[in-house]
C-alpha cells in the first residue's frame, strides 16, 4: 500500500476499507506509509487506527512527524497520544512544536505531566537535565535485598527501567547502583548499601550531554545517574536514549561537515524551501571567501602571459592543497570527537602532520615533475614540483590546525569542515604557486 492508494481511499470516502486495510498493516509498515502522506491524509489516517495501534505508531515516528500531527489535532485527542510517551520524550517533542501549541498544551496536562516538562525543559539545551528521564528506580540505602525485591514487584516502572537501581540516602544524595541481576543472587537480609558500586559514575544536570553518553559508553551500563549541584539524584538517561543522541549528534556533524545548517527532518519529508535556507547561506560565504582564489590569479597575469602552460597545473595544485586540508582535519575532528585527542595534543600532532605532509608532497612531487617537464620544460618542472610539496604541507597544517583553533574558541570543531578548509587551502594554492613562478622565472 502507497500514498497514492491512500489517497484515493480517501478521496473516494471509502474511509471504512481503509480503515480495514490499515489495521491489518504492522507498525514499521504504517511508519514508512505515514512517512510519505501530506499532512492532511497523515492525520485522518491517524484517526482512522484505533486507540492501541495508533499509540504505538505515534511513539514509533520521527519528533518532526509528531509535531506536525499534534498541530492538526485537537488537544484531548493530542493528550492521549503524548501521555504514553517518556518525559524525555515530551521534551524533545516540545522542543519542536510552536511556542503556541506548547503553551496550550502544558495548560490541559496533568499536574505532574506538566511538572516533569517543565522541569526538563528549565535545563539548558544540550545539557544531561534536559535529556534525563524522571522514570528510574530509586531505593534507599539501608533497606533490604528481599524489600527492595518486593517493591520492584509493585513499581509501575517497565522491567528495562529496572535494570539499574539507584541507591540513595535519606536527603536523596546519590551513593551508586546495583544491577538487578546482582540484586537477585544477592543474600534477602542484607542491606542494599553493602552492594553499591558505581559511586563515582553519574553526570550532573549542568553537564555536556555528551559527557554522560561518554561515561554510558565506557562503564557499558543501561543507565547513568543525574545529580544537581548538591549531589541529589533528579534523574537518569538510559543506553538507549544515549544511542538516539548519538544518533542525532553524527547527523549535525554530517551536516556542518558540508556546511549545511541542521536540518532536523528526514532528508525525503523537507520541503525545497527548508534545504534552500538550510544551504544557500554557506555556499554564498564560501562564493566571497572564493573571491580571495580569483583575486590573485588576477594579480599575477603577467606571470601566467609569459608562461601560459602554468594554467594548465593550477587545478592541479590547489586541488592537492585542499585534499590533504580535508583528510587532516576530518581525521583530527573525528579524534577530538572520540576524545582520542585533546588540546593538549596540538604540537605533538602538528609535528607528526609536518613530517608526513612534507613526505607525502616529496612523493607528489616527483610524480608530478614528470608532467612538467613534458608540458613546460625544467623551469615549469621546478615550479609545479616545489609548489607541489607547499601546498601539501601548507594544506595538512591548516586542516589539522583549524579543529584546534576552533575548540579553543569554544566552537564546534566540525565547523572546521571539508568546505572551508578547501577555501583556505585553494586561496594559499593560488599565491604560493605564482608567487613561485613569478620569482624562479625572473619575472
Amino acid at each position: 500500500m502507497d500514498k497514492k492508494e491512500v489517497h484515493r481511499f480517501i478521496e473516494d470516502r471509502r474511509l471504512g476499507e481503509l480503515r480495514a486495510r490499515l489495521m491489518s498493516i504492522d507498525s514499521p509498515a504504517l511508519k514508512e506509509i505515514m512517512g510519505d502522506l501530506g499532512a492532511v491524509d497523515r492525520v485522518i489516517v491517524f484517526r482512522l487506527l484505533d486507540k492501541d495501534l495508533a499509540i504505538d505508531l505515534f511513539e514509533n515516528l520521527d519528533v518532526d512527524q509528531q509535531a506536525s500531527l499534534i498541530s492538526s489535532m485537537e488537544d484531548p485527542e493530542v493528550l492521549g497520544l503524548i501521555e504514553p510517551l517518556d518525559p524525555d520524550d515530551h521534551a524533545r517533542l516540545f522542543e519542536e512544536l510552536p511556542a503556541k501549541v506548547t503553551k496550550r498544551l502544558l495548560s490541559n496536562m496533568s499536574p505532574q505531566m506538566r511538572s516533569s516538562v517543565n522541569l526538563l525543559l528549565g535545563y539548558p539545551e544540550g545539557s544531561a537535565g534536559r535529556v534525563m528521564s524522571p522514570r528510574y528506580m530509586a531505593v534507599r540505602g539501608y533497606r533490604t535485598v528481599s524489600e527492595v525485591l518486593s517493591s520492584l514487584h509493585k513499581s509501575s516502572l517497565r522491567p528495562d527501567e529496572m535494570e539499574s537501581i539507584f541507591v540513595i540516602d535519606r536527603e536523596r544524595h546519590y551513593l551508586g547502583y546495583i544491577r538487578l541481576g546482582q540484586l537477585i543472587k544477592a543474600t534477602p537480609d542484607i542491606a542494599v548499601i553493602d552492594l553499591v558500586q558505581g559511586r563515582d559514575i553519574f553526570a550532573r544536570t549542568l553537564d555536556p550531554r555528551s559527557k554522560a553518553i561518554d561515561l554510558i559508553m565506557e562503564e557499558d551500563i543501561p543507565v547513568i545517574a543525574v545529580v544537581d549541584n548538591e549531589h541529589r539524584l533528579v534523574g537518569g538517561i538510559t543506553f538507549d536514549d544515549a544511542l538516539d543522541m548519538v544518533e542525532e549528534d553524527t547527523t549535525a556533524d554530517f551536516h556542518k561537515s558540508a556546511f549545511v545548517t541542521t536540518v532536523k527532518t528526514n532528508l525525503k519529508d523537507t520541503s525545497i524551501r527548508v534545504l534552500y535556507r538550510a544551504r544557500l547561506p554557506w555556499l554564498l560565504l564560501l562564493v566571497f571567501v572564493n573571491i580571495f582564489s580569483g583575486a590573485g590569479i588576477a594579480l599575477y597575469e603577467s606571470t601566467i602571459a609569459e608562461k601560459l602552460s602554468l594554467v594548465f597545473f593550477l587545478p592541479l595544485l590547489i586541488d592537492s592543497g585542499g585534499n590533504a586540508g580535508t583528510q587532516s582535519s576530518t581525521l583530527v575532528i573525528r579524534a577530538m570527537a572520540t576524545g582520542d585527542v585533546g588540546a593538549k595534543d596540538w604540537l605533538r600532532m602538528i609535528g607528526r602532520e609536518a613530517v608526513l605532509a612534507c613526505t607525502m608532497g616529496v612523493t607528489l612531487a616527483l610524480a608530478v615533475s614528470l608532467i612538467g617537464l613534458e608540458r613546460g620544460g625544467p623551469e615549469v618542472a621546478l615550479i609545479v614540483s616545489l609548489t607541489m610539496v607547499i601546498v601539501i604541507l601548507m594544506g595538512s597544517l591548516i586542516g589539522m590546525s583549524l579543529p584546534f583553533l576552533m575548540a579553543r574558541l569554544n566552537i564546534d570543531p566540525a565547523t572546521a569542515s571539508a568546505p572551508l578548509v578547501t577555501s583556505i587551502a585553494d586561496i594559499s594554492g593560488v599565491f604560493i604557486y605564482f608567487t613561485m613562478a613569478t620569482w624562479i622565472l625572473g619575472i
